[in-house]
Order: C-alpha cells, then sequence, then structure tokens
C-alpha cells in the first residue's frame, strides 16, 4: 500500500482555532497522511520558532490517532511583504509539488490543503490544481462558524490542545475533496479525440499515456488496439484482447480479414492524404485481390502454373506448369516471350481477361492492373511529391477513384462487405470516445 502525503501552505488559523482544528491539522485528523510537508512563510515561521505549534499539534494528534506524522518543514522566512503576490506562489507551489511528486512512488497519493494561508496561496494552488500539471487531491476545509477566520496573535500548545472540540468522538468532517475544473485533462482527452478522428492512433495514444490513471482501461486498451491495427499488427491485438474482446472487425475469416483490413488502411492513406503510402501499398493487395480472383472466377490457382521461391518466399512463373495449363502461348504471345520470373499484377490480369466472360470485370482488372503498373515504379524509386493531379495526370485517375476500383476487386475475390463495413475505424473511433467519458 502506498503513502498519503500532505502539501499544506499555513494561515493565521493553524494548528487550532476557536478550539476547533484548523485545516491543517483537520485534513490530517481525518486523511491521516504519513508525510506532512508544511509550508511556512515569515510571519508563520516566527509563530514555529517561537513555539513549535504546528509541530506540536502534530505530535499530540499522532498520538491521539496512534498514527504519528513525519513532518517536514518549507521554509520561506523572505516571504514577508510579497504574500499577496499569485505570481510568486504560484512558480514557488509549482516547484515544490513537482519535487515532491518526483520521490513519489507510483502508488503514492498526494493532498494538497486548499483551505489555509494567503488568498494568493489559495489562487496559485487552485489554478494548478485546475491545470493538473500534476496528480494531487485537493482538499477544503470549511470554517467552524462558516465565515472568515480570523487571524490569532496568542497561542498556548497545551490549552488549545485541550479545549479542541475536533477530539470529540461526534465532531463533525469539515474536509470537503475539492472538484476542480481539471482543464488539462480536458484538453487533453479533447487531443486525443482529434488524433483518432485524424486516424493518427499514434499520437492519441502518446497522449493517453499521460492520462492513463485518468481514463478507464477499455479507452487506454482500445486506444493500444488501435494502433496496433492501423500498423496491421494482428498478434498484438490478439494479446490486448486475451483479457477482454472488442466488436472491431467486420470481417472474420482470417484470410479475407487480412485483405479487408489492408485495404483499410489504404483507404485511410487516402482520407490522410499520405499518396505516396497509398501507392506503394498498392501492389500487395493487388497481386492478392488478382490471385483471388483467379482461382474463384477463372479456377485456377497460383500454385498450379507457379514455383515458389523458398529464399525470398514468393512465387515465379513455371514455364511448364504454364504450358499444362495451356497458357504459356497466351502469355509468350503477350509479352514477346514469356519468362519465369516473379509474379505481377499485369501477368495475372492478362490471364483473367482470356478467361473470364464478365466484360465488366475484365475492363476493371484491365484499368487496376494499368494503374499499378503505371506508378509502382515511379512511386517506389523516386523522390517524388505524389498528389492526387499526380495519380490523375499518370493513371486517368484519382486517389478514390483507384480506390474503388480496389473495392469492387475485393467483393469479385469474395470478400462480401458492406457499405457500413468500410466505416470500420469511424464506429471503433466511436467506441473508443464513448469510453473516453
Amino acid at each position: 500500500m502506498g503513502k498519503r502525503i500532505l502539501f499544506a501552505p499555513i494561515g493565521g488559523t493553524d494548528p487550532i482555532r476557536y478550539s476547533r482544528d484548523g485545516s491543517m491539522l483537520h485534513i490530517c485528523r481525518h486523511y491521516q497522511p504519513d508525510i506532512v510537508y508544511l509550508y511556512l512563510s515569515y510571519e508563520m515561521m516566527e509563530y514555529h520558532k517561537k513555539d513549535n505549534r504546528y509541530i506540536d499539534a502534530l505530535e499530540r494528534l499522532g498520538e491521539y490517532l496512534h498514527h504519528p506524522f513525519e513532518v517536514k518543514v518549507i521554509e520561506r522566512s523572505q516571504l514577508k511583504d510579497d504574500v499577496h503576490q499569485y505570481d510568486r506562489f504560484y512558480q514557488d507551489f509549482r516547484e515544490e509539488i513537482r519535487k515532491i511528486e518526483q520521490k513519489m512512488n507510483p502508488e503514492d497519493e498526494l493532498l494538497v490543503n486548499m483551505a489555509s494561508g494567503t488568498p494568493a496561496m489559495k489562487s496559485a494552488l487552485s489554478v494548478l490544481a485546475t491545470l493538473a500539471e500534476y496528480r494531487f487531491k485537493p482538499i477544503q476545509v470549511s470554517t467552524p462558524q462558516k465565515k472568515i477566520n480570523s487571524e490569532q496573535n496568542s497561542y498556548d500548545n497545551e490549552q488549545s490542545w485541550i479545549q479542541n472540540q475536533d477530539n470529540c468522538e461526534d465532531a463533525p468532517n469539515r474536509c470537503e475533496e475539492v472538484q476542480c475544473l481539471n482543464l488539462m485533462k480536458m484538453f487533453k482527452i479533447d487531443a486525443i479525440k482529434k488524433h483518432i478522428r485524424a486516424y493518427d492512433y499514434t499520437a492519441a495514444l502518446l497522449v493517453a499515456k499521460e492520462l492513463q490513471k485518468d481514463i478507464s482501461e477499455d479507452a487506454y486498451r482500445l486506444l493500444q488496439i488501435a494502433d496496433a491495427r492501423v500498423k496491421l499488427d494482428r498478434q498484438q491485438i490478439s494479446k490486448l484482447m486475451k483479457t477482454k474482446t472488442y466488436d472491431i472487425y467486420p470481417i472474420q475469416d482470417e484470410k479475407k480479414q487480412k485483405i479487408f483490413e489492408y485495404a483499410l488502411v489504404l483507404q485511410i492513406k487516402i482520407e490522410k492524404q499520405e499518396y505516396a503510402d497509398f501507392i506503394r501499398g498498392v501492389t500487395p493487395i493487388v497481386v492478392d485481390l488478382l490471385e483471388s480472383i483467379l482461382q474463384n472466377v477463372c479456377g485456377i490457382q497460383l500454385q498450379d502454373c507457379c514455383t515458389k521461391d523458398k529464399k525470398n518466399e514468393i512465387w515465379k512463373w513455371n514455364r511448364k506448369k504454364l504450358n499444362g495449363l495451356g497458357l504459356l502461348t497466351l502469355l509468350d504471345k503477350t509479352y514477346g516471350g514469356f519468362r519465369e520470373g516473379p509474379v505481377y499484377s499485369n501477368h495475372i490480369a492478362t490471364i483473367i481477361r482470356d478467361r473470364c466472360s464478365d466484360q465488366t470485370m475484365k475492363r476493371n482488372v484491365n484499368a487496376i492492373a494499368q494503374v499499378e503498373k503505371n506508378v509502382r515504379n515511379v512511386a517506389a524509386h523516386q523522390i517524388i511529391s505524389v498528389t492526387n493531379e499526380w495519380f490523375r495526370n499518370r493513371t486517368g485517375k484519382t486517389a478514390k477513384e483507384i480506390f474503388t476500383l480496389i473495392q469492387y476487386l475485393i467483393q469479385e475475390a469474395g470478400i462480401n462487405t458492406a457499405q457500413k463495413d468500410w466505416k470500420s475505424y469511424d464506429k471503433m473511433n466511436k467506441m473508443i470516445e464513448q469510453y473516453l467519458r
């Protein structure tokens, strides 16, 4: 179990006033922190030096509760005439809380006394709590009279303790945990939402790591899953879904899911106008889709006309197998003598056009093969700026029109999809946003 720590600026009504606990002592009574940091300005340091009233009261309370307090004094004797300056305290409190946090373990809890000290001190702490740069629990303590306290000029350690009515068993707890408007948290959650709407899950996850303890476990895990999904890291997603599964995949068949998820990533590339990445990603999916169409529509499996290069893990055409299927003459005629080499989309497209009777399919297969051929080498081997206009000049089609061809091929390859399936990432984003609430 972690430690509980209190940072407490001290005011004129601490430690006991009107026969009641001051704010610092009252928080210690009801929260029983293990360590108490007393922040003392010049006037409070003078009281401390005079009669040790703050530590004396904490020792008496510790004995009464059977809970000793470790007390650390932060001395600010130079703060004499500028205790009204907000900027001074904001910077100083920020630094002191930072030092305390650096010494804390993850399971420790930091409390901050928001009720003692000058108005400038309270304002500075209120801003720190609102911005939530550091994680602490702000504690407010109401006065026994429910009105402004006046400071005390005389103080007796023994009598103050004896007359303290908060030592009675039925004394009320005047502490209240302040529900600050956590602007920084709101800003960061808003940033996460903007990142996921832009499909930038890596950036969203980086922000979420800063808020991991303040957002739901589901939201954080889903952000991890989304980041892995857009990277096509199915193995990482499986690990993340071991304890709880989420309905993010519209296609369940493993092989079909692999192709469809790849297509969704290409769709995101277009949305983000990452056209160079899009065109570099077209070749693998076009080859896979044409291979599926070759099998599903033409009844020809790639392994029946190819040999697998075990070293490079790629398929290469085999003239003997092609001849056995009656395809060698076609390819020799089309390419002026067909060589045994890697399988390209235009090779498969040639076979599909010859063996398929569907004119629409022939036209679309030919179109995607030509697009892929026209842009493949240029985008892969040259440093160029790829824009939508670049696509139109090279292929006569925009990136979205090319993707429409890919969507057509996906249907013809036997991957049955509905229109809503293409909005799968948006559906996942809405799920993340719901958990972020």
